[in-house]
C-alpha cells in the first residue's frame, strides 16, 4: 500500500491535501503546500492517537488505518508520547493523511537565538554585573543572604550547549543531549540541496557561545574567587543543545526544539529556559510546549530582539499564553531599543545595553568571559528567580510564579531608541514591569536552612526572611543536630537582627560526626512563641 501511494506522484499528493483540508488546520495545510523544499529540512507531523483496535471500524476503514499505522512506524519520532513525528518528504505521510490521522503538517521552521552582539561573593567580576546587583538589577543579594541558591531545582536550558570545562561552570550539570542534523549521502532530509540525517547524542559541549552565557547567568559557580557570580548557583543545569555551527551539522530547526522539550520533560526539568524564537506560529512546536506545560514545567522564553523597528513582529514560543515571555531593561531600568514591542511581553529583566552589557561565562578557554546584550540574557534571570522560589516552595506552579511577578515587579516608565533618546510610548511593552527578587521574597517570606560538610564537621546556614510589612526585625534562631536515631546530639542558638536585605541569618558550626539532619526553630525574642514551624532539611553530602 505504501509503495503504491508513493508511485501516484505529485498529482495524487495535491489531491490528498485538498481532500484533507477539513481534518487539518488551514494554516498547516497552506504552510505545507507553499513551502519550498529547498529551505525545509523535512516536515513535522502531529498525529491523532492511533486507534485502540481496528475492529471498531468497518473492514474497509480498518484496512486503511492499518496501512496508516505501518506508515506511522516509518516516521522518525520526535516525541512519540505527544504523537509528534518527522518526515523527510511529503510522500512519507500520504497514507496517514488519507486515513485522517494528521492534525498538523508543517515545514521544519528555523529558529533564531536572541543575542545581539556576536562580539558579596568574592567573584572579581561581580561589580560589573549590574544585572545582578545594580540599582536596576534583580536584587539578588537578598536571596544569597537568605541561603537560597536554587538547590534541588533542575533548569533545562534548550540552547547551543554549555562549556562544562570552564573555571566558572555551574557546579551541577545534568547529563545533556545534542539534537542535530548531520550531512550524509543517504540522509532523509534535504536542506539547501544537501541531504541530512537526524541524530541525537550526549555531546552537549558548546561551540557557539550563546548557551554558555545563558547557563552562566543562571548558575555559574559563585563565591569561588573566579570570574562572575550567578543568581541560582545551587540549581542543576540540564544542557540541551539544539543550535550549532559545526561544519556539516544543522541545528536550530523546530524538530530539534521539539526533541529538546521532550528530553527536558522526560529528564525531570522543573523549569525550561528558551532564549530563542521562531517567527512562524508552528503548531507542532505549540503541541510540544503545551505538553511540557501540562507536565508541570515552568516555561520561560525570551521575547525577542526585533524592537521598535518591527512593532508587530511576534516570536514563538514567547507569544503563547502558557509561556512567560521576558523582555529586557537596561542599566537604568528602561526598555532598550531592541526589546520586543508586542503586548505578548509578560515581564522584564536586565538584558544590557551598548554601554553596559551582560557579562557571563564563555564557550572558549576555561578562563574566558563574554559580554553581550539581548532578551536571551533576560530570560535566564527570570528562570533563575523561579528556581529560588521553587527551592523555598516546591509546590509553586507557573501560575503562582507569574502572580508573584505581577504583585512585585517595578513599573517600566521609559524606553529608549537605538540612539539613546527617551521615548515614553515603548514602555507599554514591558508587561508587568522589571522583576525584583527581593520584592518576590518580601511577598512570600522564607524560613529555612542549608547544611554542608566541612573539614571539621558541618556548617548550617539558617535564614528567616519576613513578609513585607512584618513587624519582625529580630528573632532567636535555634538549630539542633540529630543523629540517625533521632536524638539531639548538638545544638546552637543566636539572637539575630534584620539586615538591609531583609534577612535574619547566621552560620552555625557543628562538630559531632554522628549528625544526619538538622531542625531549625525561629522564635519571637519577647514571647518565645514560634514564628514558624520547624524546618527539617537533610544534611548535604
Amino acid at each position: 500500500m505504501k509503495r503504491i501511494l508513493k508511485a501516484l506522484g505529485a498529482f495524487a499528493l495535491s489531491l490528498t491535501f485538498i481532500l484533507s483540508m477539513a481534518s487539518m488546520p488551514a494554516s498547516a495545510a497552506e504552510n505545507a503546500l507553499n513551502s519550498d523544499s529547498e529551505t525545509s529540512a523535512g516536515y513535522i507531523v502531529v498525529l491523532d492517537a492511533p486507534p485502540a483496535s481496528p475492529f471498531s471500524f468497518d473492514p474497509l476503514a480498518a484496512a486503511t488505518l492499518m496501512a496508516a499505522e505501518d506508515e506511522r512506524e516509518e516516521l522518525f519520532p520526535l516525541a512519540k508520547d505527544w504523537n509528534i513525528y518527522m518526515a523527510g518528504s511529503l510522500d512519507e505521510v500520504q497514507s496517514l493523511v488519507y486515513s485522517g490521522q494528521v492534525t498538523v503538517l508543517e515545514p521544519d521552521y528555523e529558529a533564531e537565538l536572541f543575542d545581539l552582539d556576536p562580539a558579596n561573593p568574592d567573584d572579581p567580576m561581580l561589580e560589573q554585573q549590574f544585572n545582578l546587583i545594580g540599582d536596576c538589577g534583580v536584587s539578588v543579594r537578598s536571596a544569597w543572604e537568605a541561603g537560597l541558591t536554587g538547590e534541588g531545582v533542575t533548569i533545562a536550558v534548550i540552547d547551543s550547549g554549555i562549556n562544562d570545562t570552564h573555571e566558572d561552570a555551574p557546579l551541577k550539570i545534568g547529563r545533556g543531549r545534542y539534537f542535530y542534523y548531520r550531512e550524509e549521502e543517504d540522509g532523509r532530509y534535504e536542506l539547501n540541496g544537501k541531504r541530512y540525517g537526524y541524530y541525537s547524542s550526549g555531546n552537549y559541549v558548546d561551540d557557539v557561545g550563546h548557551g554558555s552565557m545563558v547557563c552562566g547567568i543562571i548558575a555559574a559557580a559563585t563565591g569561588n574567587g573566579k570570574g562572575v557570580s550567578s543568581i541560582a548557583p545551587g540549581a542543576t543545569i540540564l544542557p540541551i543543545r539544539c543550535f550549532t555551527n559545526t561544519e556539516g551539522h544543522v541545528g536550530g530547526r523546530v524538530s530539534n526544539l521539539i526533541s529538546g522539550l521532550n528530553f527536558a520533560v522526560e529528564n525531570g526539568a522543573d523549569i525550561i529556559n528558551m532564549s530563542w524564537g521562531v517567527r512562524t506560529a508552528s503548531s507542532s512546536l505549540q503541541t510540544a510546549v503545551d505538553a511540557a506545560y501540562r507536565a508541570g514545567c515552568i516555561l520561560i522564553a525570551a521575547a525577542g530582539n526585533d524592537g521598535a523597528a518591527a512593532a508587530f513582529t511576534t516570536q514563538y514560543p514567547a507569544a503563547w499564553d502558557n509561556v512567560i515571555s521576558v523582555g529586557a531593561t537596561d542599566e537604568l531600568g528602561r526598555l532598550p531599543y531592541y526589546s520586543q514591542r508586542t503586548k505578548t511581553v509578560n515581564v522584564c529583566a536586565p538584558g544590557g545595553s551598548a554601554k553596559s552589557k551582560i557579562v557571563s561565562t564563555h564557550c572558549g578557554p576555561a578562563y574566558s568571559y563574554s559580554t553581550n546584550l539581548g532578551t536571551s540574557f533576560s530570560a535566564p534571570a527570570v528562570s533563575a528567580a523561579a528556581a529560588l522560589l521553587l527551592q523555598a516552595d516546591p509546590t509553586m506552579a507557573q501560575g503562582d510564579f507569574f502572580s508573584l511577578l505581577q504583585a512585585t515587579s517595578h513599573p517600566v516608565t521609559q524606553a529608549v531608541d537605538k540612539g539613546g533618546n527617551v521615548t515614553e510610548t515603548g514602555a507599554a511593552y514591558s508587561g508587568v514591569g522589571r522583576m525584583d527578587i527581593q520584592a518576590l521574597l518580601d511577598e512570600v517570606g522564607y524560613a529555612g536552612c542549608t547544611a554542608k560538610r566541612t573539614e571539621d564537621g558541618c556548617e548550617v546556614y539558617a535564614a528567616y526572611h519576613p513578609v513585607k510589612d512584618s513587624s519582625v526585625d529580630r528573632l532567636i534562631a535555634m538549630v539542633g543536630g540529630y543523629n540517625a536515631k533521632g536524638h539531639l546530639v548538638e545544638s546552637h542558638s543566636a539572637a539575630l537582627t534584620k539586615t538591609p536585605y531583609n534577612n535574619c541569618a547566621k552560620a552555625f558550626t557543628f562538630s559531632d560526626p554522628t549528625i544526619t539532619e538538622f531542625r531549625t526553630f525561629y522564635l519571637d525574642p519577647v514571647t518565645f512563641s514560634a514564628l514558624t514551624q520547624p524546618v527539617i532539611p537533610l544534611l548535604g553530602g
